[in-house]
């Protein structure tokens, strides 16, 4: 995991970490620890006031009658202003601009939240998607040579080897594979990281939350970003209201996918011929 200074970092270097390193960048000191514990309040009282929500990859958890220890939070555009300000910070946008192109969209917006005695996740890959393991339903040459995917967490609560940080394999995310009981788990690391930090990873570096053997919540937020070609996982635009969608900054209508016009009911378009390297030289 390598650690980036705020003040002073070289991008090629984190997309080169991110691509060919360890697979995970994390940046120290980033968020106004206000900030931070506002949304790790509004999270608290979110997570304690719904119905359990969909997680993934908690076959332990559910087997052993432990899943309401793992909690999630979704959609988080809606739920309050601070979330839409801590995803347009700067570094974010700077990063993932280069690493997923200048449209980068958001994916995935949540918050996960596991109390004390939360079993961990099986390691697992993000992308080309969740469920990689269902290889024939994918494309034959799928490769990792170039990234469809990064997430992003911002710890609300320290995330440390007791209390569950992430779990990864540095490297894993270079020959893309899905963990399987065959794999060499060996070197093993945690995403250690505190409040007001902001960590990167690549989605096809092996990785799942560990169990919390702590005697405090460990909450986080949890983004994907992709290409703005990729099929979000999470509908993040139908629940949102039309004032919300028109007064947005143009940097979250971005995230949502907003800009960016497909796709679109061709039958019924009224725009000619807009599209190709010829129009865009007129």
């Amino acid at each position: 995991m390598l650690t980036a200074d705020k003040e002073d970092y070289n991008k090629q270097t984190l997309i080169n970490e991110l691509l060919l390193g360890s697979g995970v960048v994390v940046f120290k000191n980033v968020y106004d620890l206000n900030d931070i514990g506002l949304a790790r309040e509004l999270i608290n009282k979110l997570a304690s006031n719904q119905e359990q929500k969909e997680s993934h990859f908690n076959a332990e958890a559910e087997s052993s009658g432990k899943i309401h220890l793992q909690q999630r939070v979704w959609n988080l555009f809606g739920k309050s202003d601070i979330f839409s300000k801590l995803i347009s910070n700067d570094i974010i946008f700077d990063l993932m601009s280069s690493f997923l192109g200048t449209e980068f969209t958001c994916g995935s917006y949540c918050a996960s939240r596991l109390l004390p005695g939360a079993p961990g996740q099986e390691l697992h890959i993000d992308y080309p998607y969740w469920d990689f393991y269902k290889s024939e339903t994918f494309p034959v040459g799928l490769n990792s040579s170039f990234p469809q995917n990064c997430q992003v967490t911002i710890p609300l609560d320290v995330c440390s080897e007791l209390s569950g940080a992430t779990a990864y394999v540095p490297g894993s995310q270079k020959k893309l594979h899905y963990p399987n009981n065959n794999d060499d788990f060996s070197n093993r690391k945690q995403m250690v990281a505190d409040p007001g930090d902001l960590v990167f990873f690549n989605g096809n570096c092996w990785h799942g939350a560990s169990s919390n053997n702590s005697e405090e919540q460990r909450a986080a937020l949890l983004i994907e970003f992709l290409p703005k070609y990729v099929k979000p996982v999470e509908d993040l635009v139908t629940y949102l209201s039309d004032d919300f969608k028109n007064n947005c900054s143009e940097r979250i209508k971005q995230l949502l996918g907003l800009n960016y016009k497909y796709p679109k009911i061709m039958d019924v378009s009224k725009t000619l011929n807009d599209i190709g390297l010829g129009y865009k030289a007129k």
